[in-house]
Order: C-alpha cells, then sequence, then structure tokens
C-alpha cells in the first residue's frame, strides 16, 4: 500500500466521523460553547478543519483554494483572503457563522476533493521533496500530509467530543 492510499484510508475515516459529528446540528448547537464561553464551538471548529485542508492541499496542489476558486468564501460571508482561523481572536471565534451543517459538509467534500485528486497521484518517491505547503522551507511533502493528518484528526476527535457535550450524552463516538 502507497502512502497515499494510506492517507486516503484516513481521511476517509476522518470524513466519516466529521459527517456523522455533523449531522443533523441546528445553527444554535453549532455555536454552543458548552464548555465556557473561551470553548471553540463545533462550527467554527469544522471551519477551520476545512479550511486547513483546503489550503494545504491547494498549495500542494499549485492551484487556487476551493475557498476562492468554489466560492466557499461568499457561502460563509467572509472576505477571500480570510485565513484558516490560526491565530483567531476569541471575539473571531464567537463571531463565526457556520451557515448551517449541510454548508460545512460540503465544503468538506470540497477540499477533501483536493486532498483526494493529490494522494491518488503521490508516489512515495515524492515523499521526501521539499512541501510547498510547508510550514517552513525544510517541510517535506511527508511531513506536510502528516502535519495536516494530525490537525484533522484533532479537531475531528474535538467536534466529535463536542457533539456529546451539546446532546448532554458524552462523547459522540467514531
Amino acid at each position: 500500500m502507497s502512502a497515499g492510499e494510506i492517507s486516503n484510508a484516513a481521511y476517509d475515516r476522518i470524513g466519516g466521523v466529521f459527517r456523522r459529528a455533523l449531522d443533523g446540528l441546528s445553527v444554535e448547537q453549532l455555536k454552543a460553547q458548552p464548555s465556557g464561553p473561551e470553548s471553540n464551538p463545533i462550527g467554527w471548529l469544522a471551519w477551520h478543519l476545512v479550511r486547513t485542508q483546503d489550503k494545504n492541499y491547494a498549495l500542494l496542489l499549485g492551484e487556487e483554494e476551493a475557498w476562492t476558486a468554489d466560492g466557499w468564501h461568499q457561502r460563509f460571508g467572509l472576505p477571500a483572503d480570510r485565513g484558516t482561523g490560526n491565530g483567531d481572536s476569541l471575539q473571531q471565534v464567537q463571531a463565526f457563522d457556520p451557515v448551517d451543517a449541510q454548508t460545512l459538509i460540503a465544503y468538506f467534500e470540497a477540499a477533501r476533493e483536493k486532498s483526494r485528486r493529490f494522494l491518488d497521484a503521490l508516489s512515495d518517491g515524492d515523499l521526501e521533496q521539499p512541501s510547498a505547503a510547508g510550514i517552513d522551507r525544510n517541510e517535506t511533502i511527508k511531513i506536510s500530509i502528516a502535519r495536516v493528518t494530525g490537525d484533522l484528526i484533532q479537531h475531528t476527535g474535538q467536534i466529535a467530543y463536542v457533539r456529546g457535550l451539546v446532546d448532554r450524552h458524552g462523547w459522540y463516538g467514531a
């Protein structure tokens, strides 16, 4: 099994949990901060997760982000140059409008399509090449994929956990 196939299998698993954790949530639930006013709501976590995947895989592919190319920024009522949410203030997190669960899921699918295309074309020989998505100039494609995968796993787990708090039944489960 190639590195691309392994990563695609992981991303498919992440996507399944992501969709189940968002399915059926109201806008109020997407904006809820059950752990207190300084916790990240599900909607913002979901958007941040998808923005991270979209931005990084667009860089790896050398193409425009779905965020701007497909008008997702307009659907969320945000500027085209809006980042991924890294470094957002508490006020920015609280002001974020998730629109609805289906819009977040649809944006996830658009970003996932980018990652699938990149990973399908990835050869094991590509892994040690410099990464266009690197956070430093020494980052390889292998490290970029591992970094983004770790982010997606972490935030999907957070979303599922917060869903359990919002629904008052504990861990939502994978």
